[in-house]
């Protein structure tokens, strides 16, 4: 018997979870991203246990908050922010991923003090995709500190079909955040989770392996 696609999600995402779980020795933790899915795909996760949420644009988020109302659900802000779409999101975003530059930094602590945020690191100076250079990451944790603004840890994108460098990437990466005494790292996607768990990452922001393919809009 065909069983239906929120069963099939749920059965994939149940399989990551066992498979992360064990490999990395429960240290790291699956954050689905549901970027151009529903809300029925976010209860679907909510009821495998996973409490994390990903999200990559402002009015998905602020969207789905609305209609996902369970308290257990962290949102987890993964795209590039918008100065302008802070203020509205600063009620629903739990952790801010992609932060790079003092100008976001200083609008998030405006909305709210003690925010949680980790610097988006480009480790091979790929700047289409966003993040800041490797150097940089010390005089941005300082400002932080100054703004009242919590850095948890340390977030980069491997390189897409490459697997030696991306290695090279989450290695580097793991360097600098133990250099700057940070506990998380969030890297590691669909195709290279299990790379970034050999490294140390601590939350993986899958979405393909759990959801499929995206509808094309």
């Amino acid at each position: 018997m065909k069983i239906s696609y929120i069963e099939e999600v749920k059965q994939r995402a149940e399989e990551l979870i066992e498979i992360v779980k064990t490999k990395s020795a429960g240290k790291a933790i699956l954050v689905p991203v549901t970027k151009g899915f529903g809300v029925r795909e976010i209860q679907a996760m909510l009821e495998v246990g996973l409490t994390d949420v990903g999200e990559s644009y402002a009015q998905e988020i602020l969207e789905k908050a609305k209609v996902v109302t369970d308290s257990r659900l962290s949102w987890h802000m993964i795209g590039r922010i918008q100065r302008n779409k802070v203020r509205k999101l600063s009620e629903t975003v739990d952790l801010w991923h992609s932060v790079d530059r003092k100008e976001v930094i200083e609008e998030i602590s405006k909305h709210g003090k003690d925010s949680k945020i980790l610097l988006q690191v480009d480790m091979n100076a790929r700047s289409e995709q966003g993040g800041c250079a490797p150097a940089n990451v010390p005089d941005l944790i300082e400002f932080a500190v100054e703004k009242g603004v919590k850095v948890e840890g340390l977030m980069t994108i491997g390189v897409d079909q490459d697997i030696e460098a991306t290695k090279n990437t989450f290695a580097e990466l793991a360097k600098l955040s133990k250099s700057m005494g940070l506990k998380e790292m969030s890297m590691g996607m669909s195709g290279d989770f299990e790379i970034a768990i050999d490294y140390g990452a601590t939350i993986l922001r899958v979405g393909r392996s759990i959801f499929g393919e995206r509808r094309k809009k």
